[in-house]
């Protein structure tokens, strides 16, 4: 049996492995540490990067494995082009979200749609322009070395049980990953793999990716 001294330093330990997993909680006054990986993210106009996507249910034993291409324009905003299984582009800006399938059928939601709450809850937090967020998010940091992660849990209760946590992590200034979480049987997984950025879109890729 372990000896009430040895069983104090392992909670002790455990309690803080526990804090420093949880991560800080940024907010305005303290995420001057921050500033530099934050202002190299937000400093790229645009991002082209293939990503790999995962659907976890409760009701399906493997998750759904999506591919495609990832866009992302500052003034245009977020663009998922699925190419496997099923080729379909999803569209996320400030006005909502837009569908089109492989036939052309358009579907569009507006902004405060709670179908469009994920995504659409996506896009400021991938311009990393944290300032706006720290009313509606509690944002927690946390890295080893070059790696870091960010989380993002809403305030707001109903929204919080709705969306669950938006998790969003990386190497240096590249996205590799981005996670929502609303239970551990019910999440989205996305890998970001190399990217291509600071290349403007052409009229072509506007039209077809974005609106």
């Amino acid at each position: 049996m372990m000896r009430p001294l040895a069983i104090a330093a392992f909670v002790a330990f455990a309690s803080a492995l526990a804090a420093q997993d949880a991560g800080t909680v940024l907010d305005p006054g303290n995420s001057a540490d921050w500033r530099p990986l934050l202002d190299a993210l937000a400093a790229r106009p645009t991002v082209v990067a293939p990503f790999t996507e995962r659907r976890y249910f409760t009701f399906r034993h493997d998750p759904l494995v999506l591919h495609g291409v990832l866009r992302i324009s500052r003034e245009k905003g977020l663009s998922l082009q699925y190419t496997d299984p099923q080729p379909s582009i999803v569209i996320v800006d400030s006005a909502g979200l837009v569908l089109r399938d492989a036939d052309g059928r358009v579907r569009t939601l507006p902004a405060g749609s709670r179908e469009a709450g994920s995504l659409a809850s996506l896009l400021p937090i991938l311009r990393f322009d944290l300032a706006p967020l720290y009313s509606r998010f509690e944002i927690r940091g946390r890295r080893a070395g070059g790696d870091w992660t960010l989380d993002f849990v809403p305030r707001d209760p109903s929204l919080a049980a709705s969306l669950g946590e938006i998790k969003v992590g990386g190497s240096g200034p590249e996205v590799r990953r981005l996670e929502f979480r609303r239970s551990a049987a019910q999440r989205i997984e996305i890998d970001v793999g190399a990217a291509r950025t600071g290349q403007d879109f052409g009229p072509d890729e506007l039209k077809r990716f974005f609106r």
